[in-house]
């Protein structure tokens, strides 16, 4: 369905080197970048940039040609994506549904979307999560083939952001196919089937669906302790030591390691490979090829979907971390769910 091969494009700072994957009829493909590359990247497909080197091809036609043969069958949600703030929710609705001569019902999508008891209410006086949900409710109403969505669940609720991954889910099963893109990587792994890191590098995919990797700790392996281990990182000129248990999770960041303290986030020397090692004894789980988390911390288990789960933690900013579905059952066996 949407091919990028080798797309380079640099422009006001932003650029796109190497960029290469495709996304088949039906997938979702997640994407962690700055919104600005997101937004460049999105105006190539839509036809408004041409890429300065590479091919981007859209069911085997140009951006170009197929906008011009299959018309308003690409739907674009943008971070900042404005409505008519001074229209009730089914009022914007049906203008849409009338603009797009959609042969969708747009009631049936407002009721998907947990709409339609707003149906009366002007838009202004929404939340944030609200507004969202109805700018998802207006491009379905595309009935889209592709479908551009830039931060899907950024600062959403977790009743909307849940409401937005099984809408994803559904699309997908329906044909349409998915770029989602997202300034975190806890949110590209979240939402999409795949997950690519952008840097400028290039394009790295993140395994979203890992298998239990053997010599982690289980159920019933024989306890160990260390009588003093402490994990070092370092800011500035100085080294700071930090106890286990002071530690909420770790994030591998373009190679690094991050250690997140109380809300605070702290470079560190050692791989994510070392630091699995030293801590496997003191709770700490691998949740996803780039997290480890400290079980202590771990507040709830969501289910986002059949495929999509994370773990809430009771640290001091709420955070919530991917769990993939290939480490689920041995999460369980730890503690003995």
């Amino acid at each position: 369905m949407l091919t990028i091969k080798d797309l380079y494009k640099d422009k006001m700072n932003q650029s796109l080197k190497g960029l290469t994957f495709q996304a088949e009829k039906g997938s979702s493909i997640s994407l962690e970048c700055s919104n600005e590359t997101s937004a460049l990247l999105a105006d190539i497909i839509l036809g408004k940039e041409l890429p300065a080197r590479g091919e981007v091809l859209i069911d085997s036609l140009t951006p170009k040609d197929y906008c011009r043969r299959h018309p308003g069958t690409i739907g674009v949600i943008f971070k900042e994506d404005p409505l008519y703030e001074k229209m009730t929710v089914e009022g914007y609705l049906s203008f849409f549904y009338k603009l797009f001569n959609s042969d969708m019902d747009y009631r049936d999508v407002m009721q998907k979307l947990a709409l339609l008891d707003l149906g009366t209410v002007m838009i202004k006086n929404l939340s944030y999560s609200q507004k969202r949900r109805i700018s998802l409710a207006r491009e379905i109403l595309k009935n889209p083939v592709l479908f551009i969505f830039q931060e899907p669940i950024l600062n959403m609720d977790r009743d909307g952001a849940r409401l937005i991954i099984e809408s994803i889910k559904e699309l997908c099963t329906k044909g349409t196919t998915f770029l989602l893109t997202s300034l975190h990587l806890k949110d590209a792994i979240l939402v999409g089937d795949k997950a690519y890191r952008l840097d400028e590098d290039g394009c790295v995919e993140i395994n979203n669906n890992e298998l239990p990797i053997s010599g982690r700790i289980t159920a019933d392996e024989d306890k160990k302790t260390y009588t003093i281990e402490k994990i070092p990182a370092k800011i500035e000129d100085k080294i700071l030591l930090f106890d286990p248990m002071e530690i909420d999770y770790i994030e591998s960041e373009d190679g690094f390691s991050c250690l997140f303290v109380r809300g605070e986030k702290f470079p560190s020397s050692l791989s994510m490979t070392e630091l699995e090692e030293r801590l496997k004894y003191f709770g700490f789980f691998r949740s996803h090829r780039s997290y480890l988390v400290n079980l202590q911390r771990v507040r709830e288990v969501i289910t986002w979907s059949r495929n999509s789960y994370s773990l809430n933690l009771d640290d001091k900013p709420r955070s919530s971390i991917p769990l993939s579905k290939g480490r689920l059952e041995e999460l369980k066996d730890i503690l003995k769910l």
